[in-house]
């Protein structure tokens, strides 16, 4: 699944080294993850001061004070005694034959080898081993809560089952001490067989925990924990022991893991002030500090957290934990908050302030225990429904209704008539209202609303915002994450092993018969050398060394430039681009090797904005429109700001209704930027015609990709696999609706293809389909286009081999995958193909969104600008697939905080590839992304099928983006039979790579 970007990361991304730098901020930004560096040495952890206290079921959990950096002491070297296993595996799956198996019996492609190529390197990574004591069983439980009186929903809500559950556990003699874990729903570990046979039924009266115990009148609840059964842990250290296809009868790999994961995340989950953050492998620290966290602004907070899961390796249990971050509601009054989100517009039912605070848990302490005692108040915790509202059978109630106009009947205050709010709490709790005119808060329901001020009431810690982000907060929340792999690594190791009590002292581990290994644990690894690429020089071709995975384009011009002619520029109101910059830019333009003609106006086409976005979005069309009647094939448009709307009706216009190809970019900054004047010196003005020469280039290269040009070009003798040019290879993913879409917006499926052997030219398939649906629905006619496409441009000959870059698949859906996907591809190559002369087909799976870091061991081994592993360097063993074939690649140069490698898994090789063919193709790959004079993260098929998706988005900007603009009816779902665009764009683009 494509991670969803904001637009105006969207715009600014463009440039994939800006792409590159903005990868690893938490899942929860869907996706707007910043990512790069600075110097590394890995270490091991040390003995330190340590401070014991006790978390709220008991558990011993160690911290540590001043800690040394886990980057300052040799590392040990791998586990030899796992590699020769490693080996020996390899040798043993050699006997093992898939070819009889179904997808009933699904088992991944055994690894064919390790690699070998590259420079041996030792790496530390995230990862810390866990041990189990021999003969170590878990017994589960399955609980069930029934309320005595039923609530109107007929079930317990999260909270209130968390709060019975901590309950039981401190009052029931047979469930204290150690040795319990409980994820808080369903799920009960014991380390111990409880002395039951059947099941158990218990009984708990529900209280808030700054109660002294139940009230009188306190719903009592039915608790029974049922036996399912007993789970030895021995039986996952022999699977990931042992070949595939040796595994025992009844063995259940993904329930094993989920209770370790439950005994190992039980520390973090029943420590005060650490809150699981949407996410029950996430967690994060937000005391009751209103000072708490990193302002994003409207009202959130950024905290940093850890995430960590219990993962499988070669005769290895570990446990993964990595830095986490995440946006989140303040601490602060409820006042205070909506201030926050919009000071000027609280009032304003249009102004969003009701979504922002709708569902958010408060409390209010204005309640006593004691009429007598003004101190003994009760701290409540409640869900806000909304604003007040007009409700059913009280036709006085205004819309917003606030202290002073909101009465309702009261007789225990006064016996007839009504009273407002405010007089209410003035006279029962003897509260004087500060703010009177504030929109009360509802904390009942429609039906039967209980209408409190906001100033009374207090957001609770722990609420993470999972709505999208606006571009202020997106780049506030990039900031606040991107940390360098030094500091990154002392996080994990000195906080992120303490909040989860990770120290061979838990009480609760040892109970289970698990004991963590407090290290990072090193591995082996390789760096694959850099690949050379092909430009011209002086009209020949010239292979050139990148270096560190990057070059320029100095001297350079592209391998094969094609001529831009019937084009112009088109600039937006407040842009004082103009002749001169144009013409400084089709210099450098034609320095690239691309024939460029003059535009067609000197002076551009001009196209004032007003306010109102139906009204621009009119004149973009009608001047796209004009300039299509005119014969104009290319625009290069200038945007007056990083406005998504404006970028997303022009791509919209020009790409799907008139075909036209447009690049877009924020006017002034294709000038160059004034240097650091020298001592003495005036500051340097920039003006018309002082041009930055990368961005006029950057701009050059996709002008020459959309016309069908090639800009770099792979040697034929580094091709590897693809030397004979009869591989086609392929890019595909699916990108879902990020939160803020109307109701069952779309998913979009895109599907890029090469369509000769020399990888330049990668035009595409686009399609909507069901919203959130990850498999690709119509992939039979999308990869037939593909097809079609390559026997077009060789001679009617189809490709004897296709080798595809899947994106965002999870590990769970590998079997759907080639359940839904692989049929349609067969479908649509039995069509084309004769009889007996199918093609062979690999897959590989992609991956961004994982939690493995590297971190180099020593600084030869490490870019000494930023302390990232080198570009090229790759891991296939240690923290890898027990079963499987998959390996780790960093093949980029992170330019800011700790670099996240691409993980491939292979899921399909019909090829018979080998480890060190696959990983020197990719690698080799990475660096012919042609927007790029880079080597990039993600290798190009699958990273030319995300940009392209991200293209289908902009096409329904307005149905993703409901909530920035506020305007769709209340219940309003997607439309397929009016929605704007569904697949596709303009015919005379169909056949190019117009999304780049």
């Amino acid at each position: 699944m494509a991670p969803a970007t904001s637009p105006k990361v969207q715009i600014l991304a463009e440039d994939p080294v800006l792409r590159e730098a903005t990868e690893d901020v938490d899942a929860a930004m869907e996706g707007l993850v910043a990512e790069a560096a600075e110097e590394v040495k890995a270490a091991e952890l040390e003995e330190a001061e340590s401070h014991t206290t006790m978390n709220s079921l008991g558990t011993r959990v160690t911290t540590r004070k001043n800690s040394p950096s886990p980057m300052t002491t040799t590392p040990q070297p791998p586990d030899k005694e796992v590699e020769q296993k490693e080996n020996a595996l390899i040798r043993r799956g050699e006997e093992f034959s898939l070819s009889g198996l179904s997808l009933d019996d699904f088992t991944l492609p055994s690894r064919p080898s390790y690699g070998t190529k590259g420079r041996p390197v030792v790496l530390r990574t995230n990862y810390f081993q866990m041990i189990s004591r021999p003969g170590a069983v878990i017994y589960r439980y399955i609980v069930e809560i029934v309320p005595q009186i039923k609530s109107p929903t007929g079930n317990v809500n999260r909270r209130k089952t968390r709060r019975l559950i901590q309950l039981l556990i401190a009052n029931d003699r047979i469930l204290q001490g150690a040795g319990i874990a409980t994820d808080f729903g369903k799920i009960f570990l014991t380390a111990q067989k409880l002395p039951i046979e059947d099941k158990i039924t218990l009984f708990q009266k529900f209280f808030e925990p700054e109660d002294e115990g139940p009230r009188p009148n306190a719903t009592n609840h039915k608790i029974t924990l049922q036996p399912d059964g007993a789970i030895p842990v021995q039986d996952l250290l022999n699977f990931v022991s042992n070949p595939p296809g040796t595994t025992s009868a009844g063995f259940d790999k993904a329930e094993i893991l989920q209770a370790l994961n439950v005994i190992v995340t039980r520390t973090a989950g029943t420590t005060p002030d650490i809150y699981g953050g949407g996410n029950r492998n996430k967690f994060y620290n937000h005391p009751h500090d209103e000072n708490a966290g990193f302002p994003l602004g409207r009202g959130l907070i950024a905290l940093k957290g850890f995430y960590t899961s219990v993962r499988t390796s070669t005769l290895r249990m570990l446990i993964n934990i990595n830095v986490a971050n995440a946006a989140f509601y303040p601490c602060i009054n409820l006042l205070g908050l909506i201030r926050l989100y919009n000071p000027n517009s609280a009032n304003d039912a249009r102004s969003g302030v009701e979504t922002f605070i709708k569902r958010l848990k408060v409390s209010h302490k204005y309640i006593r225990k004691r009429k007598d005692d003004a101190n003994s108040v009760m701290k409540r915790v409640k869900t806000i429904e909304g604003f007040s509202h007009p409700h059913k059978g009280d036709r006085e109630m205004p819309l917003l209704g606030n202290s002073q106009q909101i009465k309702f009947a009261c007789p225990e205050i006064q016996t007839s008539g009504k009273i407002t709010v405010e007089q209410y709490f003035l006279r029962k709790y003897n509260i004087r209202l500060a703010r009177p005119n504030e929109p009360c808060i509802n904390l009942g329901n429609k039906e039967n609303p209980v209408f409190v001020p906001p100033e009374l009431l207090w957001v609770e810690p722990g609420q993470q915002y999972n709505r999208k982000l606006s571009p202020d907060q997106t780049s506030g929340m990039i900031e606040f994450a991107v940390r360098t792999p030094a500091e990154n690594a002392r996080r994990i190791v000195n906080q992120g092993a303490a909040m989860m009590g990770l120290s061979e002292q838990n009480s609760n581990l040892l109970a289970f018969g698990l004991k963590v290994i407090p290290k990072m644990m090193t591995i082996s690894g390789r760096i694959l050398p850099p690949v050379s690429i092909q430009y011209k020089e002086k009209n020949a071709p010239k292979s050139f060394m990148p270096e560190r995975g990057s070059w320029d384009l100095i001297g350079k011009s592209f391998m094969e430039g094609r001529p831009l002619r019937s084009w112009t520029y088109l600039k937006f109101a407040d842009n004082d681009i103009g002749r001169a910059d144009v013409e400084a830019f089709m210099t450098i333009t034609r320095n690239s090797g691309l024939t460029c003609d003059n535009p067609m106006h000197r002076d551009g086409i001009y196209i004032p904005l007003g306010v109102d976005e139906d009204a621009n979005d009119q004149t973009i069309r009608s001047n796209i429109e004009t300039a299509a009647t005119k014969g104009i094939k290319v625009l290069l448009v200038f945007l007056r700001d990083d406005n998504a709307f404006i970028y997303s009706r022009v791509k919209y216009w020009a790409d799907v209704k008139y075909g036209i190809h447009t690049i877009c970019s924020v006017g002034t900054k294709i000038r160059r930027r004034p240097g650091k004047p020298r001592p003495g010196e005036a500051r340097q003005v920039i003006g018309p015609g002082m041009v930055d020469p990368n961005t006029a280039a950057n701009i050059a290269k996709k002008f020459n990709l959309k016309l069908g040009g090639l800009n770099q070009v792979l040697p034929r003798d580094k091709l590897g696999y693809l030397q004979d040019g009869k591989t086609m290879l392929m890019g595909m993913d699916v990108t879902h609706p990020s939160p803020g879409s109307i109701e069952d917006a779309p998913s979009i499926a895109g599907v890029v293809a090469s369509i000769d052997g020399r990888y330049g030219q990668w035009p595409a398939s686009l399609r909507a389909q069901t919203s959130r649906k990850e498999m690709i629905e119509k992939l039979d006619e999308m990869f037939g286009e593909r097809l079609d496409l390559w026997r077009k441009h060789n001679q009617g000959n189809l490709p004897e081999r296709i080798v595809i870059y899947r994106d965002g698949v999870s590990e769970g859906q590998y079997r759907t995958l080639l359940q839904e996907e692989l049929p349609q591809m067969r479908k649509a190559c039995q069509v084309r193909y004769s009889r007996g002369k199918q093609p062979k087909v690999s897959i590989i799976v992609c991956g961004k969104r994982h939690h493995t870091r590297l971190y180099a061991t020593n600084t030869k081994d490490a870019n000494p600008r930023t302390g990232n592993p080198h570009n090229g360097t790759i891991v296939d063993r240690g923290v890898t697939m027990e079963h499987g074939w998959d390996f780790f690649l960093i093949a980029h140069h992170a330019i800011h905080g700790t670099a996240r490698p691409t993980h491939y898994v292979v899921i399909l090789d019909e090829n018979a590839m080998n480890a060190d063919g696959l990983e020197s193709m990719t690698h080799s790959l990475c660096y012919l992304f042609g927007r790029a004079t880079k080597a990039v993260s993600l290798c190009p098929p699958a990273y030319y099928a995300d940009v392209l998706c991200e293209r289908g988005r902009m096409y329904l900007y307005r149905e993703f983006n409901v909530s920035d603009r506020g305007t769709v009816t209340s219940g309003a779902k997607f439309d397929w039979n009016r929605a704007p665009w569904l697949r596709d764009v303009h015919p005379t683009l169909q056949d190019t790579m117009f999304y780049i």
